[in-house]
């Protein structure tokens, strides 16, 4: 994930099978495995404060998924929630990369709904120098951009 290797970016939480980075005005996390309630509660308590960091300023996410990158029953309801409680406080679009996913329909079907449900436009793409070009299109840049 080479936006992991930017020394720009700000390293924020390095939890169970996930790390999250901001660098410039997007927040970026590379995560892999099934995810079930518990790692998603755990998950959105370091977005919330990484994101706090931001002070209500638009900011994209950015999503480098690897593995089975899953989502259970309950982790996609507890996702949905975190979701929409970073859309009312500035996440303006998602980028997801699915390229190093072992079921990149399921993944993309789950996480499409999600931000589907929560109003927040997304795009899917199967590496991270697509996914970094779109957000450029949308006024979003990393600290080197």
């Amino acid at each position: 994930m080479k936006l992991f290797d930017n020394p720009s970016a700000t390293v924020k939480s390095r939890y169970g099978q996930y790390r999250i980075a901001v660098t410039g005005n997007i927040v970026a996390v590379c995560a892999g495995g099934m995810a079930g309630e518990s790692a998603i509660a755990s998950y959105s308590r370091d977005m919330e404060a990484t994101t706090a960091l931001l002070d209500g300023q638009r900011w994209a996410f950015l999503g480098l998924l690897h593995g089975s990158a899953v989502l259970t029953g309950d982790g996609e309801v507890a996702l949905q929630k975190s979701v929409e409680w970073r859309a009312a406080r500035g996440m303006a679009v998602g980028a997801l990369v699915v390229g190093d996913t072992t079921v990149a329909a399921l993944v993309t079907s789950q996480f499409a709904r999600i931000y589907e449900n929560a109003g927040v436009p997304l795009g899917v793409f199967s590496d991270e120098d697509s996914a970094l070009d779109w957000l450029a299109s949308q006024g979003f840049h990393t600290a080197l951009s």
